[in-house]
């Protein structure tokens, strides 16, 4: 699979107070696809459980890498809420964040 596969990426649509809550996050210019990745690794690594859905906003799209093991355990949140992806990645980081 190449990297631009749909199978591994994901597009996300932010909310503009979501970006700011993660740019927040730390004091060094990082990519926000990098602040969002580890956001939603470290949700499903505590196995947080969200309060409510975060609907995607109208800012620009970012592309979130994801590797097979973070893919099947998205397909398991996905599945376990029964959610669209991008609603299923903003909750979990919004949780986080």
């Amino acid at each position: 699979m190449s990297r631009r596969d749909g199978r591994k990426a994901l597009e996300l649509h932010l909310p503009d107070d979501l970006r700011r809550r993660l740019v927040k996050t730390t004091q060094q210019h990082l990519p926000l696809a990098y602040l969002a990745r580890q956001a939603l690794r470290q949700a499903m690594d505590k196995g947080v459980q969200w309060q409510k859905e975060v609907r995607p906003g109208p800012a620009r799209p970012i592309l979130l890498q994801l590797s097979a093991e973070e893919r099947a355990r998205l397909d398991m949140w996905i599945a376990r809420h029964d959610v669209l992806p991008e609603v299923a990645v903003l909750s979990l980081i919004g949780a986080v964040v």
